[in-house]
């Protein structure tokens, strides 16, 4: 597999390439690609299908931070303090969507364990994310509030936050490896009541963990790339 190490970029700018790689893997210009990389300045990214009336435009204005529309499905994520990947391959010859993510996810966690020990699982958790993501407006709308049906974790909270597409040619698959805080400001920056807003930021906090967290000790994103690397290349 072909992995590129991007640094950082803007939102839409990050996207573009995202897609353009699918592109090129969907025109036959290898079999699978990889890409790994940072957001400047951080930047929410909306699912494909989530409505943008969930963002306060204001508030994000106010941050400071971009604003753009993933290919993928799910909720949205404020990409603060982490490394993104974008994964993509062709669907001939891969089983299924579901054990692609789940083949992902196993080298993600074998990947990170050489850096942050093996207390990390990939475990199925019991949330209904068609519940939770029907929920009343924006109250679902933080992907890290909840878990999909298998994640990684650490103590029953999620590390890394992934989401597909998949079409007749490719799968893409993207994901979010949570190095430190930030990402919990996305409640910053949603259409909500005040009561709501602590509850989502709440719900970010307690649904998820950083790599700092496991280790006990500031990791950046440049400490990971290495190892993720070697166990996709």
């Amino acid at each position: 597999m072909d992995v590129e190490v991007s640094g950082a970029a803007p939102g839409a700018e990050n996207m573009a390439r995202d897609i353009a790689m699918a592109n090129a893997v969907r025109n036959g210009k290898g079999q699978a690609m990889m890409r790994l990389y940072t957001w400047q300045p951080w930047a929410v990214s909306l699912g494909r299908n989530q409505p943008e009336s969930h963002i306060d435009h204001e508030a994000l204005r106010r941050k400071g931070f971009g604003l753009v529309r993933r290919p993928t499905g799910g909720r949205a994520v404020l990409h603060a303090n982490e490394l993104t990947y974008c994964i993509v391959t062709q669907r001939q010859g891969v089983e299924s969507a579901a054990r692609f993510y789940a083949d992902v996810h196993n080298r993600l966690r074998q990947a990170l364990a050489s850096v942050v020990g093996t207390s990390l699982v990939y475990q199925d958790v019991p949330t209904d994310l068609r519940k939770h993501y029907a929920s009343s407006g924006p109250m679902g709308a933080a992907c890290f509030s909840s878990s999909a049906i298998s994640e990684i974790m650490w103590n029953g909270r999620k590390v890394v936050g992934s989401a597909q597409h998949v079409d007749t040619d490719v799968i893409l698959q993207h994901g979010s490896i949570l190095c430190g805080m930030g990402h919990e400001e996305l409640a910053d920056v949603l259409v909500l009541h005040d009561d709501n807003r602590q509850a989502i930021r709440k719900g970010i906090i307690d649904g998820s963990a950083t790599l700092s967290d496991v280790a006990g000790r500031p990791i950046e994103p440049r400490e990971i790339i290495d190892c993720i690397v070697a166990c996709f290349v």
